[in-house]
């Protein structure tokens, strides 16, 4: 696999302070000593990125794909059901957008609940999938050669998506334009500050090299979502599905599982952001 370098200057905040956060086998990750953003270096090649992202990987990483109206794929909508509750308080209807949509349960759970809903995804295999099986409108590719109507979403969503990408701030940037004035992004990543990630280590499954090229914490998002003119007005730390199923082996009911997560440090942090206007 050809390698690239990552220019030693952070792409978020510019300081060129960094040290070592993370080594396995020839992956090195790097954490900025200024804003605390991780960036893979050196990183796959640009010619690389895109062969990572074939069927393979999406089995991998999401099992099989799945028939529409199978019972499997009834309990995977429903465990995308969290997803839709954290934003929909602020946008109940409208055209949604998933940047990184994957196979496209979420999109698909989303159009189950009243919304329009398109996708964008760098691998083909994904996108012929969502577009075929699902019959969900889906672009393949870089973010930098799809073409979409400015202003056009309510909801632009990046789920487990930006962590992957070479260019966080170009991707902060287009869904900024293709929002709506009023319309609100959504971004989940894994936070590498998070309890999960402490108490694991060098055994956290969203180390996840070399597909991870940036890592983020709290802090290091919101700096990023506010140098592109973002607000945040929601935030929230998700349950690892290990911490869950130590939850469930406890029997702690659900509503108490659900105020632990807001006071427990990821798993991965997720926001709800709105333009500044």
């Amino acid at each position: 696999m050809t390698r690239e370098k990552v220019s030693a200057s952070c792409i978020l905040c510019g300081s060129t302070n960094r040290s070592v956060l993370y080594t396995r086998n020839e992956w090195k990750v790097y954490k900025c000593e200024g804003c605390g953003l991780g960036v893979l270096d050196p990183r796959p090649g640009p010619g690389q990125l895109n062969n990572l992202y074939n069927q393979a990987y999406f089995d991998n990483h999401y099992n099989q794909e799945l028939p529409p109206d199978s019972d499997a794929m009834l309990r995977r909508l429903e465990q995308e059901s969290h997803r839709l509750r954290f934003f929909r308080p602020y946008k109940k209807t409208g055209r949604i957008l998933d940047i990184g949509c994957g196979r496209g349960y979420f999109l698909l759970a989303c159009r189950r609940s009243n919304y329009e809903v398109e996708g964008v995804d760098v691998s083909p295999d994904a996108a012929a999938y969502v577009k075929t099986t699902l019959n969900i409108p889906v672009q393949a590719g870089p973010i930098s050669n799809i073409a979409l109507d400015e202003a056009a979403y309510d909801v632009v969503t990046m789920w487990h998506s930006l962590e992957h990408t070479p260019d966080p701030n170009e991707h902060i940037k287009m869904a900024g334009r293709w929002l709506k004035d009023d319309g609100i992004l959504v971004v989940d990543v894994p936070n590498h500050e998070g309890y999960d990630a402490r108490k694991a280590w060098s055994q956290w499954t969203q180390w996840d090299l070399p597909f991870h090229l940036y890592h983020f914490t709290p802090r290091s998002l919101t700096a990023l979502l506010e140098k592109h003119g973002f607000e945040i007005i929601r935030r929230k730390n998700y349950l690892s599905e290990q911490m869950k199923a130590k939850l469930q082996k406890a029997a702690i009911p659900g509503a108490l599982a659900r105020i632990i997560a807001q006071f427990y440090s990821g798993g991965s942090y997720a926001v709800v952001a709105r333009k500044r206007i």
